[in-house]
């Protein structure tokens, strides 16, 4: 049974336009680790997630619509949009058949085009579970994208506790440890929580707490902040979320094949304290069974 990552002790005190921030975990080899480090409060304060909520979208997508519907020539064709319960309805006519499919044709890729727009300016994706499911989920990989320069006085931070010379997987090892500590919320059902929950990076770091996906977005955050050109994919399980990360490898760790190379995989999630290359019992029957979907870390 793995041991469990411990947070030993934990503050923050804010000075002058600044946080500083102090760690204190037990980590994979059972020794005390500290780590401090100082983040701006300009970044800290900025750094929040809203849940999605489906009829503002909608009400969005709706009005966009009727933009759109407003540069039709009444001539060509008229439009009718209605709200259908969860679903919006666009109604084409028109005297030529022609003139009818290019227009409903143009209605349809507008609904798309302003629903792709508002995911996009509230930091939300489109998302699809193994099974095909579809839902809408925080943008993940926008959020490691946009939050790897601001993490870098952290991943400073860790990397300048190892000695000289040290591994890339030293480095990754310690942040995995690290992370692993830090308090765990539950992730609520990726598919139906409209992302309620999650935590941008900052957040997790200022709140000191975070689900899952939180803390994976977090972990490859870390890892971009200093090696920026390694390959990663977030692993969607069930209600979980795992990271591979492309490093040399030994032939009893856990790989994951993407494309025709092998990742390595790590649980950033804690608290098992378990290290790059390993994984729960749990994860590794969902990997088996294919029950998971990637997203790969550009």
């Amino acid at each position: 049974m793995p041991s469990f990552a411990q947070q030993l002790s934990f503050n923050k005190s804010k000075q002058n336009k600044e946080m500083h921030f102090n760690y204190t975990w037990s980590d994979h080899q059972d020794q005390t680790t500290d780590l401090a480090f100082t983040l701006p409060l300009r970044q800290l304060n900025t750094q929040n997630h809203k849940k999605f909520i489906p009829d503002l979208a909608q009400q969005y997508v709706y009005i966009e619509l009727h933009k759109a519907a407003r540069k039709i020539d009444p001539k060509e064709a008229r439009v009718q949009i209605q709200h259908r319960g969860q679903d919006l309805h666009i109604q084409v006519t028109s005297r030529s058949n022609n003139l009818l499919d290019k227009w409903q044709r143009s209605m349809n890729q507008s609904q798309e085009k302003a629903l792709d727009q508002y995911l996009k300016d509230n930091y939300y994706s489109h998302f699809r579970s193994y099974m095909g499911q579809k839902a809408i989920k925080p943008d993940h990989l926008r959020y490691i994208s946009e939050n790897t320069a601001a993490l870098l006085p952290i991943a400073q931070a860790v990397y300048d506790k190892l000695p000289t010379n040290s591994e890339t997987r030293a480095y990754v090892n310690l942040v995995l440890s690290w992370v692993q500590s830090i308090p765990y919320n539950e992730l609520k059902n990726r598919l139906t929580s409209n992302g309620a929950g999650y935590l941008p990076p900052l957040s997790v770091v200022a709140n000191n707490q975070g689900d899952c996906d939180s803390k994976t977005v977090l972990m490859a955050s870390l890892i971009r902040s200093l090696i920026p050109d390694v390959k990663m994919a977030m692993v969607f399980l069930p209600n979980h979320a795992l990271l591979g990360i492309v490093l040399p490898f030994r032939t009893n760790e856990q790989t994951l094949d993407i494309d025709g190379m092998d990742y390595l995989l790590m649980e950033p999630t804690g608290p098992a304290k378990i290290p790059l290359g390993e994984i729960a019992n749990r994860s590794a029957r969902d990997i088996a069974g294919n029950m998971y979907s990637l997203e790969e870390v550009l």
